[in-house]
């Protein structure tokens, strides 16, 4: 675009907002509000009042009147109460609800009013922005009945499609004719529009300037906006006229032009598109991305899925060709037990069509450090939850911002009948664009899995029908060889919000228009089931992001409670079974009741270790619980198995919950033992350690998915195996100190380091120099500081000091161990080398 066309764009941006100002034809303020923050006492707030109290949440209430002379006019409520919020209103038997945020300000309240009409409301609010930033000082801020002028709105809307058009091609050939368009309806209005100074300034002094529900403006402000600004900030420095007195709708010759302004236009972009038809073509998909953990608490999510569902499932009373896909059976299951009314009409909507139930996931988890087994679980309870409740499942995988994808999940998403897959994240790669957008995906077992994603340029995943997103889009689109149309997803997200008023009427004024990408809405599922695989290109192994790798280690202990509780579970759903397969009781609730609780915690801004403090509060205490049931569970399964509920007189059991045979090797804590024998009434070589005593015979084996009861003895049995049988030997060299079994020589040096690991079955030397060097690195990011590690931070590394004590902690004949003890500055780090007779293998058992 040359300068003249960005001089001509900018008028147009000033006669726009001049146009917005009259956007509403009358106002009534509402001056009374009750506050009350949790059980303190109620307090009188009027508009311009600073909230007296802070709460998580507060509630605000107030009951107004519809002035008599509105009556045959549409009524709203336009609201800013200091923070997000659940608004309720009533008014003429009817019951409007939604989100209030920053691009959700405006709430209908009557169709027709009759005049006189009550109109209560009550709000549920947080002093806090969508992302979790504190509202220092919230105030109720705006809190007003209005008639709007529909006409004005929508010629306002009708421009400002246009001139954001306009900035999207930029240099595009149609520029000069959509300006063209543009001047030959702003001069319509010229000609019968108010210009008298007094009445427009009063406008913005009522903030007309800015749209009031949707925060997002591509217009920069006017003079008066900032004159404004200035009187309001500074104390008045300047002297503004007075008001006037109340609004005054437009005089009807104004509003003829205002007809006329919209014909005009409307001739004029006809003509432009017979000449420029729309190029290319997306499917938009509603959505509201809802992290359910991240910037706030699990419990401050379930409060942001009643507004967004609520503020969704308005627009679709208004808006009748828009669709809109959810993702996450747990969202569901909040609403469902926090506003059962609310969900009804969610399944009121699956039903009808409009609504899509999408991801078949209990959660959108991490991808990357849950166990097989989790991965299936948040599968089969997303599946069938989605089936018990809307009577569908889902065909395609949704995990738009999960951190990197494992190749062994297409086989298992093919497993749950999902044979698509949706993803955005790639895009964010930090060194290589991934090739493809329209893919097929296929995992370590050849299983193979249709992929899409799209680029944005403006809003990623959380998309506005706005120009520059939806052409930057379908520019972006590699996969257009392959096919006429790409997916798009729009609403405010991350912090939920969803599809606003704004997007929705831009839809309409979009899904034509010239040389711009044909719009269409669409649901998920059989938008993927028309692609064709034929001829798509083959990605085959992880989806690696290379981006957030410090996500593997942040927050290192949910990533241990996790693995933790995955086993314990597993061990417990294993031996339940069996015991059941005997007569005992199924734990079925509790066991579902423990995974959910750990699925909800492998959510991909939970178990990566990105979240806030308060959320790892809720976390380590939830999993902690979750291990410590689940290992009752399991355990009372054992005893089950055992025969005595009580547990053996004289015994113990040792379980192996795996799918294979494992060496017996287990530690006794407790029992006071000194002796063990085995089933055959063989004694069994043990070894007296510091957590009990150890069991260590590596040529016996536990059966899979089986146990071996063991008998304690209290005194040492004259026939105990011969140390030497089973003989793991320590020995110190100088500073050093040596452990060696039948396989492996291992020299530990002064400073804690392996000086030497020797495979005396090969023969060899497996180390060419030192080895568990530890070094420390600067953990500085530009940007993520959660997720990420900077290219180049080995730059910045030294290694850490040599150790401080080299103890011998255990020295066999069983089990040998040295424990070395490190600082570095304010951190201490303990590693204990670990030698069994009969292993190949050298355990490292580090705590920081």
């Amino acid at each position: 675009m040359n300068t003249p066309e960005r001089h001509r764009l900018e008028r147009h941006a000033r006669r726009i907002e001049e146009l917005r100002l009259w956007r509403n034809a009358y106002e009534s303020r509402i001056e009374g509000w009750r506050f009350v923050a949790g059980e303190g006492k109620a307090h009188d707030l009027r508009p311009g009042d600073f909230w007296p109290e802070i709460g998580i949440p507060v509630r605000l209430s107030s009951c107004t009147k519809v002035p008599e002379e509105w009556a045959g006019l549409p009524v709203e409520l336009e609201l800013w109460l200091g923070g997000e919020g659940f608004v309720g209103i009533s008014s003429g038997g009817r019951q409007t609800a939604g989100g209030l945020n920053p691009f959700h300000r405006a709430f209908p309240v009557l169709d027709e009013a009759m005049g006189g009409e009550e109109v209560e409301i009550e709000a549920e609010v947080v002093s806090k922005g969508m992302f979790g930033s504190n509202v220092s000082e919230p105030r109720l801020e705006l809190a007003r009945l209005v008639v709007p002028q529909t006409e004005v709105r929508a010629l306002e809307r009708d421009l400002t499609a246009v001139f954001e058009a306009c900035a999207a091609l930029d240099d595009h050939e149609v520029v000069p004719r959509l300006l063209d368009a543009l001047d030959a309806a702003t001069a319509v209005l010229s000609t019968a529009w108010p210009t008298a100074t007094d009445v427009t300034l009063t406008r913005y002094l009522e903030g007309y300037a800015r749209p009031v529900g949707d925060a997002a403006s591509s217009l920069p402000p006017t003079y008066a906006e900032k004159l404004v600004d200035i009187n309001r900030h500074l104390g008045e420095p300047w002297t503004l006229p007075p008001t006037p007195g109340p609004l005054a709708p437009l005089p009807e010759e104004a509003m003829e032009v205002v007809r006329g302004a919209r014909e005009v236009l409307r001739v004029r972009l006809g003509r432009i598109k017979e000449d420029y038809p729309p190029v290319g073509g997306l499917a938009l998909t509603g959505h509201a991305h809802l992290d359910l953990a991240w910037l706030w608490p699990v419990a401050e999510t379930r409060r942001k899925a009643r507004r967004t569902f609520a503020s969704v499932l308005g627009l679709m009373d208004r808006y009748e060709d828009f669709v809109f896909n959810q993702s996450s059976a747990q969202l569901y299951r909040w609403i469902e037990d926090d506003d059962p009314a609310l969900f009804g009409r969610i399944q009121e909507r699956v039903k009808e069509g409009r609504w899509e139930p999408v991801g078949g996931s209990w959660v959108e988890p991490d991808c990357q450090i849950p166990s097989g087994e989790s991965f299936v679980r948040q599968l089969f309870y997303g599946q069938r939850y989605f089936q018990d409740r809307f009577g569908r499942r889902s065909t395609v995988a949704w995990f738009p911002d999960t951190f990197g994808y494992s190749p062994g999940i297409p086989q298992l998403l093919r497993g749950a009948g999902l044979s698509g897959f949706f993803t955005y994240k790639l895009n964010w790669n930090e060194t290589n664009d991934f090739p493809h957008d329209l893919f097929v995906w296929e995992g370590i077992d050849g299983t193979r899995v249709l992929t899409h994603t799209f680029e944005n340029p403006g809003t990623d995943y959380n998309g506005d029908i706005a120009p520059r997103d939806v052409l930057g889009t379908w520019r972006n689109f590699g996969g257009k060889r392959y096919h006429n149309e790409s997916l798009f997803s729009f609403g405010w997200g991350d912090g939920g919000g969803g599809p606003s008023e704004k997007m929705l009427e831009n839809f309409a004024r979009l899904r034509n228009f010239p040389a711009m990408p044909r719009l269409r809405m669409a649901h998920v599922d059989p938008f993927f089931a028309a692609l064709s695989e034929e001829a798509l290109p083959r990605w085959v192994g992880e989806l690696y992001l290379e981006l957030h790798r410090g996500t593997l280690t942040s927050q290192a202990r949910v990533k241990k409670l996790n693995r933790e509780a995955e086993h314990r579970l597993q061990e417990a759903e294993a031996f339940a079974t069996l015991a059941a397969q005997r007569g005992a009781a199924y734990p079925m609730e509790e066991l579902e009741r423990l995974w959910k609780t750990v699925l909800l915690n492998q959510f991909h801004d939970i178990l990566p270790g990105s979240s806030i403090s308060e959320v790892y509060k809720d976390t380590h205490r939830e999993l902690e619980n979750a291990v410590a049931a689940a290992g009752k569970l399991r355990d009372h399964a054992l005893l089950e198995l055992a025969g005595d509920s009580s547990g053996p007189a004289s015994g113990a059991i040792v379980a192996n919950a795996a799918l294979h045979p494992r060496p017996l090797t287990a530690v006794l804590r407790g029992t006071g033992a000194r002796a063990v024998v085995a089933p055959d009434g063989e004694p069994l070589p043990t070894q007296s350690i510091a957590e009990g005593l150890l069991v260590h015979a590596p040529g016996r084996t536990v059966p899979a998915l089986g146990w071996m009861s063991v008998d304690l003895q209290d005194e040492s049995l004259a026939d105990a195996p011969d140390p030497a049988t089973w003989d793991v030997r320590m020995d110190e060299w100088g500073n050093g100190r040596s452990i060696e079994n039948e396989f492996l020589w291992v020299e530990i040096c002064a400073d804690g380091s392996l000086r030497r690991v020797y495979d005396k079955v090969a023969e060899r030397e497996v180390l060419e120099g030192r080895g568990n060097q530890l070094f420390a690195y600067a953990d500085k990011p530009p940007n993520w500081d959660a997720w990420d590690v900077e290219a180049g931070y080995e730059d910045e590394g030294e290694e850490v000091p040599g150790a401080e004590s080299v103890e011998v902690v255990e020295r066999g004949p069983l089990r040998a161990a040295v424990r070395v003890e490190r600082r570095f500055r304010g951190s201490t780090i303990s590693q204990t080398y670990v030698l069994l007779a009969g292993s190949r293998r050298l355990d490292f058992e580090t705590r920081v």
